[in-house]
């Protein structure tokens, strides 16, 4: 708290803090702790250090900044945002964090007040479009994290209409997805300054980002079983390699040449979303395991190892606390995929299933301390000429308690992929690895309304064909599944892709 030398006699806390401009229920003058320690720093997460470490190894630009956007009603003045802004920054440790100079071990709680920027589109130019425009400039904007505060934020105005948006960029060190969806939702409550709604208020959270990050770190402290799992469970991990083609073979290595791209695909309609669906009842599958199980039966098909590691983030907020705080809790974990040729589809399916299970529950560790802990896995993820793939899926659950939307999806449900509505190239600037490798990323997004297929690839300038390609391929795969579900993988890969 403020100490008393820091507020004025009968002022309460709250004033306190606003004359100030405290970001933090902190006092952090150094001449009023004289002989009292300032806060210490503290060690990053085991997830935070997963991704400085993979960051490492594939590069800069790997890892996007999160971006939120929200519209501006004209009662919403900017004296309004910024006094949502410094809730939200008062409430949230995790905004206000640097690490403890350049090296990734420590980090640091700082009272940094959130500082607003206007910008102003020019003349002819309307807010949107600075909006769009101001977007693709800070998703890939560097962050020099010694500098305490995590986040940005930009007033977006026209030159001479009403029309008003609030950008708030946030490193990706300290949020995930689940904190996006946090932050947008204070935000727009604290914007519409509704007394005694959650998030209006600055109160601290139940558990701040400090002891949560503390929490992490003891449970990879003590993560034995989890050594042991994934010791046993990656014994016969082959690393993917050949998939992505190297112009003269290693040659090209992580030198010039290499770009990272992007190719997103948009399917109006529920035709995908039914087609998943339908696979997934009829073989007693999630969503993810499917693809899962498809997606390396695609790579076995172009030479590569019938025993391979997909790679899929996955959330570490399982405990109590995590829910309402801003942070990264979220690292890579291989699911195993061993592709047995006369095995029958379900059976293959559900093996992957238990594979994401584990992922989830043994997940304490960073992804450096697992590649030490378990020779296999380094290999996979650090040798020459290795093609490290991950894999996301989204796939909303349906509501159980109609079961009328069961039977339109199945209605639905067609043996045919049918072709984009959109489809929408990006360059992303140059690749710059560590060493020879390549990183490709499929990403599959199923809703009633449209299916979203986005293949990233970092590497050779062809590997951006292959990564594509290879997303058409999990298509064709699935229709294939409906079409014959009692068929083997062989039979199903032979049946539904070009030799």
């Amino acid at each position: 708290m403020p100490c008393d030398s820091c507020r004025d006699p009968g002022e309460d806390l709250a004033s306190s803090l606003d004359r100030q401009n405290w970001s933090s229920p902190f006092c952090f003058k150094a001449e009023h702790h004289v002989g009292r320690p300032l806060l210490p720093p503290f060690p990053l997460s085991p997830e935070q250090r997963s991704m400085l470490f993979l960051e490492g190894l594939f590069g800069p630009g790997i890892f996007r900044n999160t971006l939120i956007s929200l519209p501006l009603r004209p009662e919403m003045t900017r004296a309004r945002v910024q006094s949502a802004i410094t809730r939200l920054q008062r409430r949230q440790e995790a905004l206000r964090s640097a690490l403890v100079g350049r090296a990734p071990y420590l980090q640091r709680i700082e009272a940094v007040a959130p500082q607003l920027r206007t910008v102003i589109a020019s003349p002819g130019e309307c807010a949107g479009d600075l909006l769009a425009a101001r977007r693709a400039d800070r998703l890939g904007a560097a962050q020099v994290r010694e500098i305490p505060g995590r986040a940005e934020y930009e007033l977006i105005e026209d030159s001479d209409g009403p029309e008003r948006f609030l950008l708030v960029a946030l490193d990706h060190l300290v949020c995930d997805g689940h904190a996006e969806r946090v932050l947008t939702a204070e935000l727009t409550t604290l914007l519409e300054d509704a007394p005694g709604r959650r998030g209006s208020e600055s109160g601290e959270l139940t558990v701040g980002y400090r002891q949560l990050c503390a929490q992490r770190v003891e449970a990879a402290a003590h993560a034995e079983r989890e050594t042991r799992y994934w010791s046993r469970s990656l014994d016969r991990l082959e690393p993917i390699s050949g998939l992505i083609p190297r112009p003269g073979g290693s040659a090209a290595g992580p030198t010039g040449g290499l770009l990272l791209g992007q190719v997103q695909k948009l399917y109006r309609g529920p035709a995908l979303h039914a087609l998943v669906g339908a696979v997934c009842r009829a073989q007693g599958a999630t969503a993810f395991s499917v693809l899962a199980a498809l997606t390396a039966a695609a790579i076995w098909h172009r030479g590569g190892p019938r025993t391979l590691a997909l790679f899929t983030p996955v959330s570490t907020r399982q405990r109590s606390g995590f829910g309402a705080a801003a942070g990264c809790f979220v690292h890579d974990r291989p699911v195993v995929c061993h592709i047995d040729p006369d095995q029958a589809l379900s059976d293959c399916f559900k093996s992957v299933m238990g594979q994401n299970l584990a992922a989830l529950r043994f997940s304490a560790l960073s992804v450096a301390d697992l590649a030490c802990a378990v020779p296999p896995l380094g290999a996979a993820l650090l040798s020459d000429g290795i093609d490290y793939v991950q894999l996301h899926v989204g796939m909303p659950a349906e509501a159980a308690a109609d079961p009328a939307a069961t039977t339109r999806s199945a209605a639905d449900a067609t043996a045919q992929v049918p072709a984009p509505d959109e489809r929408e190239p990006r360059d992303l600037g140059p690749f710059r690895p560590a060493q020879d490798l390549s990183v490709t990323t499929l990403r599959f997004e199923f809703t009633p309304e449209a299916t979203t297929v986005r293949a990233f690839c970092g590497g050779p300038p062809g590997g951006m064909a292959v990564a594509e390609s290879l997303a058409d391929d999990v298509l064709a795969l699935l229709a294939g599944v409906l079409r014959n579900p009692d068929d083997t993988v062989a039979a199903l890969v032979e049946n539904s892709l070009p030799r």
